[in-house]
């Protein structure tokens, strides 16, 4: 098997397998919640990895508390299962998947919509894919309504300047 180590402090290294992490798909994100206010939107879609931790030096995002390891944790996309893990890099305070802690060291997926947090921090975040498309193009679906006139005219809009400069100079 292939590594590549990562120096990330002086007590923690991480070996990330080079043959299975690779990019995600684009739009993958984790939704940062406080309570029930989302406060923040993090994607992580553009990298094979992304390290948690204090110091904003040495990570990828920064989790501004106390019970959080300067290091504390890595997520981990499998390019061959298209899944995301977490690997709580022997953090004191742990990580959780919901209300299970993590084992140190030991990959865990990440189901999509699931929720994590890190130590005591109340901020939970919960891994997100791009929505998906309407099945059919909305251009399709507005051309097939009626119209007043019946010469296609699109949602009552003004066809020429002149009803433009009619409409607005009844807003003055």
């Amino acid at each position: 098997m292939i590594f590549c180590r990562t120096k990330i402090s002086f007590n923690a290294e991480f070996k990330l397998p080079i043959f299975r992490a690779g990019k995600p798909a684009v739009g993958l994100h984790l939704d940062v919640a406080k309570g029930d206010r989302l406060i923040q939107k993090l994607m992580v879609d553009e990298k094979k990895c992304y390290l948690f931790g204090r110091n904003p030096q040495l990570n990828d995002f920064c989790i501004d508390h106390a019970s959080c390891s300067r290091v504390h944790a890595v997520l981990v996309y499998h390019k061959v299962l298209q899944k995301a893990f977490l690997v709580d890099l022997g953090s004191t305070h742990g990580t959780f998947l919901g209300k299970m802690r993590l084992e140190g060291h030991k990959p865990t997926q990440v189901p999509l919509n699931s929720t994590f947090h890190f130590g005591a921090s109340t901020r939970m975040y919960t891994l997100r894919e791009r929505p998906h498309s309407a099945p059919k193009p909305v251009m399709e679906e507005l051309e097939k309504m009626p119209t007043e006139d019946g010469d296609g005219a699109l949602l009552g809009l003004p066809e020429t300047e002149t009803e433009l400069d009619v409409g607005a100079a009844g807003l003055k």
